[in-house]
C-alpha cells in the first residue's frame, strides 16, 4: 500500500500549542491540508481513508504506543508507505531529547519511510547534530527568530518534493534538505 499522505509525528516531548503551529506552517507552506488524528484511534482505519488524499496528516501522541486492535501507529505507517516527517523540540543550549533517536531507530527498524527528523524551536548546534547522526532536515525556530519563515519554507520544500532521506547518517544544515 502507497499514500499521498505525509504523516507529522512528534519525537518525544512535544507540547501540543508547539506541534499544531509547526503541522499548520508545514502545511501551509507545502500545499496540503491539514488533518488530525490522536495516537488513541485505530491507525489503519484512520489510514484507509485518508490513504489518497494529499495532506499532511498530524498525529497527537506516541505513535510508538500499542494500540489493542492494531499494532502501533510506526507499524501500520510502515504497512501503508506513509512518508513520516519526526519533530523534535529543542532546547535553548542546542540539545534534544534522546526519545529523537529511538523514534528514528525503531522506524528503521520497522521500515517506515522517512522523510527525516526537524527540530523545532530551541537553539539549532550544527556541530550536534552532525555528531547524533540523525537524518536532519531542518529546523523551524520559533516564530519570533528572524529564520523562522526560511525554516519553514525549507521543510515545506522537503515535503512537497516528496523526498526521502537517503541515510540516518546524513546531518543536514538547517534549511536543507
Amino acid at each position: 500500500m502507497s499514500t499521498d499522505c505525509v504523516v507529522l509525528v512528534g519525537a518525544g516531548p512535544l507540547p501540543e500549542l508547539q506541534m499544531r503551529r509547526s503541522a499548520e506552517a508545514l502545511a501551509t507552506g507545502g500545499k496540503r491540508a491539514l488533518i488530525s488524528h490522536a495516537a488513541g484511534e485505530s491507525p489503519h482505519d484512520v489510514l484507509r481513508n485518508v490513504a489518497n488524499q494529499h495532506v499532511i496528516l498530524r498525529l497527537s501522541g506516541d505513535a510508538a504506543r500499542w494500540h489493542p486492535q492494531a499494532g502501533s501507529w510506526l507499524e501500520a505507517l510502515a504497512d501503508w508507505n506513509c512518508p513520516v516527517l519526526f519533530l523534535v523540540g529543542g532546547d535553548a543550549d542546542g540539545g534534544i531529547p534522546g526519545t529523537a533517536a529511538s523514534y528514528i531507530a525503531l522506524s528503521q527498524k520497522l521500515r517506515v519511510p522517512l522523510i527525516g527528523i526537524a527540530q523545532v524551536d530551541g537553539a539549532w548546534d550544527t556541530t550536534a547534530r552532525r555528531q547524533d547522526q540523525l537524518p536532519w532536515c531542518g529546523w523551524i525556530p520559533a516564530a519570533n527568530h528572524p529564520r523562522h519563515d526560511d525554516g519553514r519554507t525549507a521543510l515545506a520544500d522537503v515535503i512537497r518534493s516528496g523526498r526521502l532521506t537517503a541515510s540516518s547518517a546524513r546531518a543536514a544544515k538547517p534549511g536543507q534538505a
